[in-house]
């Protein structure tokens, strides 16, 4: 049995990257399969720059998880040398009953975090990049920042790189099967492996290999954009003087983005991305979909935006927007993690220690009630 995996992870991006290195530091036998190489920008974890907030609007029940996956950050770069976390604070944008900024607050009072309430004028002078209207309001916390994801999940799988870890990329999982022995079989257009256990974490695929199972998901395509500033002296956006944040407008628009970090200024909408799959996806741009980002970085900061470059990503979205961390329904030796909804990212370092202690069968530190499979009506 000695070609025998521990477990086995298919998917090596943001969650399955973490749960590599968490599980080969327990020294676990693993194959770590993806059809691309890692870190790539044909799924969702690239973009140069992503979000960690601690105060997070969606729901409270995150910040404790958060909280962890910071801690576990600082970890991975103490293990590895690298910068990975640049804290430039965060500041939560809209009307002050806009769900960015209600939600902000109640994290906020409910796991009594320190932030800072701040009316248009007050935001104008602590932060001049931003151009808010009168009926603007915004959350200010410190803690916030902005991860590097291609480097961090390069430095996830450089650490779980042992003797008893096997990388496979650039092949194609297109079959699972189970025998009755409990040993898993995974067919892939370059071989076939057996596994004790599976880590399910392929992202807008994942619907492809559920062994009969389709979660209710929507693949959304979302773009990225970069611009440079035609005053190239100008320093309100860099990232000293300019915090991440997401901004509700009062149409229900949201939009997100980062400081200058050497190249451009990112925005990007939330959420506002057209129904795709993970196969048939369209990865161009169009000149309308450009001048309409240009003309919202316009608006809304004070920047003359000079376009610079762009990416398409994906959201594996779920129907209430909350991850998926949880056993397959019929077979217990397949653990799915994976549709994140676009806001997973922040959360992998900590998501991956979770996965390492399911597969372990150890105690999980938190709970992820929230995000079992039960929730949705599946077939099996």
């Amino acid at each position: 049995m000695n070609d025998l995996f521990d477990a086995a992870i298919i998917g090596a991006g943001a969650f399955g990257s973490a749960c590599a290195y968490h599980l080969s530091k327990q020294g676990k036998k693993i194959l770590v399969l993806d059809r691309f190489t890692p870190p790539h920008n044909l799924g969702s974890s690239h973009g140069d720059t992503r979000i960690i907030r601690e105060a997070y609007y969606e729901n409270p029940l995150y910040v404790p998880l958060v909280q962890k996956a910071y801690s576990l950050w600082d970890e991975l770069e103490n293990a590895s040398g690298k910068k990975l976390l640049l804290k430039t604070g965060g500041l939560m944008l809209g009307d002050p009953a806009s769900k960015v900024v209600n939600g902000t607050l109640k994290s906020a009072q409910v796991h009594h975090l320190p932030y800072e309430q701040l009316d248009s004028k007050e935001i104008k002078k602590k932060f001049p990049g931003f151009r808010p209207d009168e009926s603007t309001t915004g959350i200010f916390e410190k803690n916030a920042g902005i991860l590097f994801p291609e480097e961090c999940i390069r430095t996830h799988l450089s650490l779980a790189d042992s003797v008893k870890t096997s990388f496979r990329f650039d092949e194609k999982v297109s079959k699972i099967n189970r025998h009755h022995n409990d040993v898993l079989e995974i067919i892939t257009d370059k071989g076939v492996y057996r596994t004790a256990k599976i880590v399910l974490t392929s992202g807008a695929w994942i619907n492809e290999l559920l062994h009969g199972t389709e979660l209710p998901l929507r693949i959304s395509r979302q773009l990225l954009f970069w611009f440079k500033d035609k005053n190239s002296s100008n320093q309100t956006l860099s990232p000293k003087n300019f915090p991440i944040y997401i901004w509700q407008l009062a149409d229900a628009t949201t939009f997100y983005g980062f400081p200058d970090v050497g190249d451009g200024f990112k925005i990007a909408s939330a959420h506002r991305g057209k129904t795709t799959t993970a196969n048939e996806i369209d990865r161009t741009v169009s000149r309308d979909e450009i001048e309409s980002m240009i003309e919202l970085a316009r608006t809304h900061f004070n920047i003359e935006p000079l376009f610079h470059k762009y990416a398409v990503c994906m959201y594996t979205n779920t129907p209430d927007e909350d991850f998926v961390i949880d056993y397959h329904p019929a077979h217990d030796n397949i653990i799915i993690a994976s549709p994140c909804s676009g806001h997973g990212f922040k959360f992998s370092s900590a998501i991956g220690k979770i996965l390492c202690d399911m597969v372990l069968g150890e105690k999980i530190d938190f709970d992820i009630s929230a995000f079992r499979i039960s929730r949705f009506a599946v077939r099996t």
